[in-house]
């Protein structure tokens, strides 16, 4: 009963911070940038868990609603997915999609929590969710040559 009540609560705060456009993890203050990695690029990983009643029409809606992320001007590339079935202990692949956008800057994932459309999107895609992890960082990989 305790893990459900502590899953029920962090989904509650998952989809309020959806909708409000908060980012998860967050170093700087609302509405400030970190000075030391404002230039750096941005990766924003979002793994949902669905609701068990979601249909495969459902799934194939969320898909095509979660690619298109990629067309709005602050991404810089989206990738959508589904798990990787794995034997290692490891791999958590119980999530049903996972979405990952690339980002220029922290300023354009700033952008991108508040864009109108990305907000209609994710209304439309939350009430099949039964749990959200959001995952953003800075890919130092692109720093190195």
């Amino acid at each position: 009963m305790k893990d459900y009540i502590y899953r029920l609560i962090v989904t509650a705060l998952f989809i309020l911070s959806m909708i409000a456009g908060v980012t998860v993890a967050k170093e700087s203050a609302p509405g400030e940038i970190s000075s030391t990695k404002n230039n750096l690029p941005v990766v924003h990983t979002v793994l949902f868990w669905f609701k068990p009643d979601t249909t495969p029409e459902t799934v194939a809606l969320i898909t095509k609603l979660a690619s298109s992320y990629g067309s709005l001007p602050m991404v810089r590339a989206a990738y959508v997915g589904d798990p990787l079935p794995s034997e290692r202990e490891v791999v958590d692949d119980s999530f049903g999609i996972a979405i990952t956008l690339l980002f220029d800057n922290e300023k354009d994932l700033q952008a991108y929590n508040t864009d109108p459309e990305h907000i209609r999107k994710a209304k439309q895609i939350l009430p099949h969710v039964t749990r959200g992890v959001i995952y953003d960082f800075y890919d130092r990989a692109q720093t190195i040559n």
